[in-house]
């Protein structure tokens, strides 16, 4: 009630002064509503807890169609929009250009890779019982994915397609041992694409290494990053921010089964600058 309170009087007294608002357009490269998005909604909840230190604001959504995410990196690169904010897979190359929310968006979720797989793989994929002979599958990606770029970097031999639907194709054809999604996406890919036929999804592997996806805007826009930061840290220590997390991925995250999975983890070289300090807050499926 009392913060409430306070917050009516600082709306009040900037409305009165003359204060204006702050701004922030957030973009997503997702499809649909974007205020029914984890991610609009955890800005949302980062702006909201910082209201008392940082003033009111507005939180616009990104006109138009829904961009890629190379059209978002070059709309925040030249900062086309006021306070534009969205969220990104890291990388030193990224943060060479960009301010970043040093916090993990999705927990670390999406480090956590399964795969979509053919009958034949199945089989193969039981016996895959070391990191050294996890490493010797052959992974499918995307074109110009940081993925592949990872995998191959730890030894894994990669083949590329261009379409995105082609992907399960190629899965379902044996072009590869698997197609490795997050954790927090199998049943929803699996949903869509289980009509092709012979394709499976693998139960018995993961395939881990950090992927942090963090909040990125225009290095002019430090004082939003900073609040965006602190909004994220407060709303973790009070559960906020993890009960969130499991309105929107929780089943999803608990029908890739981590738990009965033999988790092999590797390194990410494409984020050897990154400070560690996020670290704390990747999650550890075991504690769900």
């Amino acid at each position: 009630m009392k913060k409430l309170i306070a917050l009516l009087v600082l709306t009040l007294c900037c409305q009165s002064q003359g204060i204006a608002k702050t701004v922030v357009t957030f973009a997503t490269g997702i499809q649909g509503d974007a205020k029914q998005q984890y991610e609009y909604n955890l800005v949302k909840l980062a702006l909201d807890n910082t209201v008392e230190d940082y003033g009111v604001y507005q939180l616009n959504v990104r006109p138009g169609e829904t961009p890629s995410y190379t059209r978002m990196r070059v709309e925040a690169e030249e900062k086309q929009f006021q306070n534009y904010l969205y969220k990104d897979s890291v990388s030193n190359d990224l943060l060479d250009k960009l301010a970043a929310v040093h916090f993990p968006v999705e927990l670390g979720v999406a480090g956590y890779r399964v795969g979509l797989i053919s009958p034949e793989a199945q089989n193969k994929l039981r016996t895959v019982q070391t990191k050294e002979q996890a490493s010797a599958l052959k992974i499918i990606q995307g074109r110009g994915w940081l993925d592949g770029d990872i995998l191959r970097s730890q030894g894994f031999r990669v083949v590329e397609g261009s379409h995105i639907e082609g992907l399960f194709y190629m899965a379902a054809n044996n072009r590869g041992d698997m197609f490795p999604l997050g954790a927090h996406e199998l049943k929803r890919e699996w949903d869509k694409f289980k009509h092709i036929d012979g394709l499976r999804y693998d139960t018995e592997i993961c395939i881990y290494y950090p992927l942090p996806k963090f909040f990125f805007t225009h290095p002019d826009n430090k004082l939003l990053a900073e609040r965006i930061q602190v909004g994220l840290e407060r709303a973790h220590k009070t559960g906020e921010l993890n009960a969130l997390w499991k309105e929107y991925f929780y089943e999803r995250f608990q029908f890739s089964n981590l738990k009965q999975r033999r988790i092999f983890k590797f390194t990410n070289p494409m984020i050897s600058r990154v400070d560690p300090h996020y670290e704390q807050y990747i999650l550890d499926p075991n504690t769900l």
